[in-house]
């Protein structure tokens, strides 16, 4: 019997593209598949729609006990973090069971591609970033960019997911607390589409956010934290150079996510 692949989808006000999301989990070649919705509250249709593919719907007040109580929920041997705006190929779980099954690996990365449905600058900026560095399959909990979302269900119940700060840095912590375990990961060429923000301004706001769990991040994980604040190793490859006005706007996209980083750590700290 194939064994139970346990997906976990965090929401919030998700209704937009959740429907998309759990579709494409049903849609899977692989069939023995739970899904597990851990919704922070929503005020949309969120539930609603998560009703139609699940009855395994919680509660969680962040994304961190998101992670933490789909974990504690789960049955399967296996363990895909999904985030409510990403969709996934019919084959992508198939491989990825296959290539922990039949070769002996822990965990796999996916390829991950934007999924650009307004065509805005940003949207093709932030496409050509995943390009470049999932291209160069570098998921270096440290170094690398790209972050491995399937694991065996023994590694993700061993995480303490409440030492992780919400939302910033969360899979790549997540990604070095595995590898400190000793998991191995593999690249698999299986894709994750995920909706981007469209604009700079969406993604000003985005990075805001995030500045008000930089620090925490910094404070606990400073190795990983510094470099990934870094420009990324990827940037200094042929590959980087294909589309060279794309890679100047990569400059200007990563000076807005910095400065809106910035600014929220500043209000942040003024807050506290």
């Amino acid at each position: 019997m194939e064994p139970l692949v346990s997906v976990i989808v965090p929401t919030y006000n998700s209704g937009r593209t959740l429907r998309e999301c759990l579709s494409a989990l049903r849609n899977q070649y692989y069939r023995n598949i739970e899904i597990i919705v851990t919704d922070s509250f929503s005020k949309d249709s969120t539930k609603r729609i998560a009703r139609e593919f699940t009855d395994k719907i919680i509660d969680a007040e962040s994304l961190a006990l998101a992670r933490k109580n789909g974990v504690e929920l789960a049955l399967g041997k296996y363990v895909l973090f999904l985030d409510s705006d990403q969709i996934i190929e019919p084959d992508t779980i198939v491989l990825s069971v296959e290539a922990c099954e039949n070769e002996g690996y822990d965990g796999v990365t996916h390829f991950e591609r934007s999924k650009i449905h307004l065509g805005t600058f940003v949207e093709k900026l932030i496409n050509y970033d995943k390009w470049i560095f999932h291209s160069e399959q570098d998921d270096d909990p440290i170094y690398g960019t790209a972050e491995p979302r399937f694991f065996k269900m023994e590694f993700a119940k061993r995480i303490d997911y409440l030492d992780n700060p919400p939302i910033t840095f969360e899979l790549a912590i997540i990604n070095l607390k595995m590898q400190q375990m000793g998991a191995r990961i593999k690249f698999i060429k299986a894709h994750i589409y995920h909706y981007e923000t469209t604009t700079f301004w969406q993604v000003a706001r985005k990075f805001f956010r995030y500045g008000f769990y930089y620090m925490p991040a910094l404070k606990r994980f400073p190795n990983l934290v510094l470099h990934h604040s870094a420009p990324r190793r990827t940037y200094f490859t042929f590959r980087a150079l294909r589309h060279p006005f794309l890679l100047l706007g990569l400059f200007v996209l990563y000076g807005v996510k910095g400065v809106a980083t910035f600014c929220g750590i500043v209000y942040s700290t003024i807050k506290s």
